[in-house]
C-alpha cells in the first residue's frame, strides 16, 4: 500500500506575496498611480472655474488646431466620438465651443472654441501650468523634460 499525505492547501499554493516581486519597481503599476494622483490635482485646480479635465482638454486641442472634427478629437482624447458628442453638447451649451454646419454631404462639422471657451482656457493656464511645474511634482527642470520624452514615447509605443 502507498502512502498518501493528507492534501493541504499550503503544498499546492504560492507563498504569500506578488509573484511579480516588488509592486512598487512595477513601472505599469507606477505610472497608473501617478495618473490617478495627477488627475485627482488637475480636477482640483480646474474646479473652481467649473471646468473639468477633458473639457479643458477639448478647449486645448481647439485653440492648437481650430475646427477639429468630433472624430478627430475622440480620436485624441483617447475616448469614443459617442462619449466625445456628449461631451461636446455641454460644451456647447455652456456656451465654450460652437460646431459650424458640415460643409457638405457626409462631411462632418467642424469644432471651434468660442471666444468665452478661449478666455476660460486662458484664465485656467496658469493655474494648471503652477500645479503641474516641475517643482510642484518634485523634479528637477531637466529631469522633468525627460520625463516628458519617456511618456510620449511610451505613448507612441502602444500606439496611442
Amino acid at each position: 500500500m502507498v502512502y498518501q499525505l493528507p492534501y493541504t492547501p499550503a503544498m499546492t499554493t504560492t507563498p504569500p506575496g506578488w509573484s511579480g516581486g516588488d509592486p512598487d519597481a512595477f513601472t505599469a503599476l507606477t505610472l497608473v498611480r501617478t495618473a490617478l494622483s495627477m488627475r485627482r490635482v488637475f480636477i482640483a485646480t480646474l474646479a473652481p472655474h467649473s471646468l473639468t479635465p477633458q473639457q479643458f482638454n477639448v478647449l486645448l486641442h481647439l485653440v492648437q488646431e481650430p475646427g477639429r472634427s468630433q472624430a478627430v478629437l475622440a480620436r485624441e482624447l483617447m475616448a469614443t466620438p459617442q462619449s466625445v458628442g456628449e461631451l461636446l453638447r455641454g460644451m456647447e451649451q455652456q456656451g465654450m465651443i460652437e460646431r459650424t454646419p458640415p460643409a457638405g454631404r457626409g462631411r462632418p462639422s467642424a469644432v471651434y472654441a468660442t471666444p468665452a471657451g478661449r478666455a476660460l482656457l486662458d484664465d485656467v493656464t496658469p493655474h494648471v501650468l503652477a500645479a503641474f511645474a516641475p517643482e510642484a511634482v518634485g523634479l528637477d527642470e531637466a529631469s522633468y523634460r525627460r520625463l516628458n520624452g519617456d511618456l510620449h514615447a511610451i505613448l507612441a509605443a502602444l500606439g496611442a
